[in-house]
């Protein structure tokens, strides 16, 4: 009999805790990005977010998180490649190094908390390849004739010792030269 009360008591607060938490409404909230939508591909950027509620008062302590398009075994899926926590002023830094180049949409998205909704915003960027402001020297031979005749001529005259080498030694021994033989000592 205990034990069902006890039951029945934890059952009755579990369902009025449901229904109060589900009757509150929790305010709204609104996302603002202020990185520019230019990125260069490889370099770490800081995107700087920043949640406020409905009245635009900050929000302090929420995460939020940066979501980049994948394809993952086939499949598109959003990966999280980035997040930051809110600050009292509502504001922080997600940092994200792009990998590819062209186009992008991603989503900063905050999933809520106690007492404040869920929301997101699309950021499209345009990932670019890096500007270099000087110019590499060529290395290596840039003359076309030494690529064309300082690489194979080495290679042909030592061919050419060796097929030289390799003559004389069988015209010598045409020529009936006599092996040299271990003669005895004699005394």
């Amino acid at each position: 009999m205990r034990r069902a009360l006890l039951t029945a008591t934890l059952t009755i607060v579990v369902a009025l805790s449901g229904a109060t938490a589900a009757g509150a409404k929790d305010a709204a909230t609104t996302l603002t990005v202020t990185k520019g939508p230019h990125f260069v591909i490889g370099e770490p950027v800081a995107i700087h977010v920043k949640l406020v509620d409905a009245t635009g008062a900050p929000v302090e302590g929420a995460l939020l998180r940066l979501f980049v398009p994948v394809t993952l075994m086939g499949q598109d899926k959003n990966a999280i490649s980035g997040e930051g926590t809110t600050g009292p002023n509502g504001t922080t830094v997600i940092r994200f190094a792009p990998s590819a180049t062209g186009p992008l949409d991603t989503t900063i998205a905050f999933w809520g908390m106690p007492g404040y909704a869920a929301s997101e915003t699309p950021y499209h960027v345009e990932v670019q390849q890096p500007v270099y402001t000087y110019v590499p020297e060529p290395v290596g031979l840039q003359a076309w004739w030494a690529r064309a005749y300082l690489i194979p001529v080495p290679f042909l005259i030592v061919w050419g010792v060796y097929v030289l080498v390799i003559t004389m030694v069988v015209r010598i021994r045409r020529a009936g030269a006599p092996l040299s033989t271990p003669t005895e000592p004699t005394s």
